[in-house]
């Protein structure tokens, strides 16, 4: 089984330790905190690449959530930062409304930077389904999170 172990610094000095393997399990490794995962929105992106590819655009992938890390701090901050008039929406559907909100532009934001950093991301052969299939993932993922952020900052209007 394959895989691909990285060393990567990010533009504000994170260091961290990437390995990916080809059973599509991640191991994001901080020099105080370990984050082993199931490669779970990888394993859409990446259908019909050869292994090879798979793997440097997954470790590219996952490198691109911590370089990407203030834009989704600061999207999260924007959530809960409290303004005036009460929330249309209230308790646990709010609360997974911004988990989702937030996780799916997080991965938006990753795939943005693997696409802007790795061409291959888009001009790697794969079967046409496998192309249709990505444009279709991150084209709801991106939707969603533009969406949900929308719904989220909007404030009942009759409480004035």
């Amino acid at each position: 089984m394959q895989q691909r172990d990285e060393h990567v610094r990010t533009w504000y000095g994170l260091e961290a330790e990437i390995t990916v393997t080809e059973a599509n399990l991640h191991r994001v490794a901080l020099p105080s905190l370990s984050l082993p995962h199931p490669g779970v929105v990888n394993w859409f992106a990446r259908q019909g690449l050869d292994v090879d590819t798979r793997l440097a655009l997954t470790a590219r992938h996952e490198f691109g959530h911590l370089q990407t890390l203030p834009v989704p701090l600061l999207h999260l901050l924007l959530l809960l930062w409290p303004r005036r008039g009460r929330p249309r929406l209230t308790g646990r559907l709010r609360f997974w409304l911004i988990l989702l909100t937030h996780q799916t532009l997080w991965e938006a934001a990753a795939e943005t930077y693997v696409v802007a950093t790795d061409r291959r991301a888009v001009t790697a052969p794969r079967p046409r389904w496998a192309r249709g299939l990505y444009a279709l993932f991150w084209g709801c993922m991106t939707a969603f999170s533009i969406l949900g952020t929308i719904r989220l900052l909007q404030r009942d209007q009759s409480a004035r």
